[in-house]
């Protein structure tokens, strides 16, 4: 007697699928700030469609990464908690970053 779980084929796939993503993600990357930001990202947690928007309308007027490793790190969260869903620059970072990686893996 035998008979077929097309849900548990259809797991194992997904699962070889994200297991594969997740090799892909070894290693170091490096990543841009229009990946770790999509538009998207951008629209649905922060008053700015694009990241370059966003800092670029900052206090420190941030256009390249040089100037956002020098800015004001008490300024840039202000602004953060001014005009997003976050309360600080490295939430705002991390949070983009998980969403990135959740993306990458395939969820």
């Amino acid at each position: 007697m035998s008979f077929k779980m097309n849900g548990l084929d259809e797991l194992a796939k997904e699962l070889k699928q994200i297991s594969k993503n997740a090799q892909a993600l070894a290693g170091t990357h490096e990543y841009s700030f229009d990946e770790i930001f999509p538009n998207k990202f951008m629209l649905e947690n922060t008053n700015f469609s694009t990241i370059e928007e966003f800092l670029l309308s900052s206090p420190e007027k941030i256009s390249s990464n040089e100037e956002l490793e020098k800015a004001d790190e008490t300024i840039l969260d202000t602004f953060v908690s001014e005009q997003t869903k976050f309360s600080t620059w490295e939430e705002m970072l991390s949070t983009a970053t998980e969403s990135l990686i959740f993306d990458k893996l395939g969820f």
